[in-house]
């Protein structure tokens, strides 16, 4: 069994544990209500898409914040143009695997963390009232995964019930783990 299918299993397999009484069968009694947090355009999907479908095949609700639109995503296009491009692609992508796309408003290649960007988070999971969120693995290298994790993670601390939280990986080896052998 390879990563990828060990940590989908396992993420599935605790999911159920912590949930008894949510069903992942279609007509959920109980659905859930699930938060996936992502840096840009592409990263939830490729780092749970298969649990997202999953999920809203269930019947759960699934709201996939986008942290950003993906400006700088595409080499040679401007960042307006990448943007649209990708936002286009992010909303058919929820659009195929069942989930509500939400846009947060920071620039690929520039994201930030103050006190108003963890409000932002804070408040749009104090909306959506998730019983479970899906983040970027922390220690990721590349910043903005690692800076939509850090909102995510700090907004979850801030809840009063708190949901469960878990991590996902967009890419294997160097940019994932940040470990190179010497």
């Amino acid at each position: 069994m390879d990563r990828r299918t060990y940590l989908t299993t396992s993420t599935l397999a605790a999911i159920t544990i912590g949930f008894p009484k949510a069903s992942f069968t279609t007509g959920a009694a109980n659905p859930l209500k699930v938060v996936v947090s992502g840096a840009h355009p592409d990263d939830p999907e490729t780092g749970c898409g298969g649990l997202i479908a999953l999920l809203t095949d269930a019947g759960h609700e699934v709201v996939i914040a986008y942290l950003t639109r993906g400006e700088a995503g595409i080499e040679g296009v401007g960042q307006e143009e990448a943007a649209t491009i990708r936002t286009a692609e992010a909303r058919e992508a929820c659009n195929l695997l069942g989930g509500k796309p939400h846009f947060l408003g920071q620039v690929d290649g520039s994201t930030y963390i103050n006190q108003d960007a963890y409000t932002q988070v804070w408040q749009f999971l104090m909306d959506h009232k998730p019983d479970l969120i899906l983040t970027h693995w922390p220690m990721d290298s590349h910043r903005d995964h690692r800076i939509c994790s850090m909102l995510t993670y700090d907004a979850w601390l801030r809840m009063e019930a708190r949901p469960a939280l878990y991590y996902y990986e967009v890419m294997t080896g160097i940019q994932s783990h940040n470990f190179q052998p010497t």
